[in-house]
């Protein structure tokens, strides 16, 4: 396969998952052109792998990480987009409000229990792919998912103090 018809395929689903990981569009575009520009040069190996696009995703959870390690020292703040979670819904102003909703919890989360939290519930991927991507072991990312989940679950009584 070359990298021309792997982007042809996947390229839909790699811009959702950049977009969930950052929460705004503009970054995950940022993200998603400085990791296929990563892969494009190495293509010739990645391409000849047996899951390319696990690989693929793993470039851009750690170009995501990277980028947020650079923004934290630079100390700037990402801006929210709803556009990003854009899924069809029967009610057009309750995707909203969902979208928003999802959009304000997973920005409360750390970046990589933010990573696991996409991948297992938007992309459906089992603790080892998880673990490949994020670059730990399985056990990590089962704690990352519980305090994901522990941090969500106190969400809504954060949100209605503060």
């Amino acid at each position: 396969m070359t990298f021309e018809e792997f982007l042809h395929a996947e390229m839909a689903g790699l811009a959702r998952y950049a977009g969930a990981l950052t929460g705004n569009h503009h970054q995950a575009e940022d993200v998603l052109s400085d990791a296929l520009l990563i892969v494009s040069t190495r293509w010739w190996r990645i391409g000849r792998m047996a899951h390319p696009l696990a690989y693929v995703r793993r470039v851009v959870t750690s170009t995501f990480l990277s980028e947020q390690r650079t923004a934290r020292r630079r100390r700037t703040e990402v801006s929210a987009d709803p556009e990003v979670f854009d899924r069809q819904r029967h009610d057009p102003h309750g995707a909203v409000d969902d979208r928003d909703l999802v959009e304000r919890l997973l920005a409360r989360l750390p970046d990589r229990q933010r990573a696991a939290v996409v991948l297992r519930y938007l992309f459906d991927q089992s603790d080892d792919d998880i673990a490949v991507a994020l670059d730990c072991s399985p056990a990590t990312v089962r704690s990352h998912l519980s305090h994901a989940r522990a941090a969500l679950r106190l969400a809504p009584a954060l949100t209605e103090r503060g």
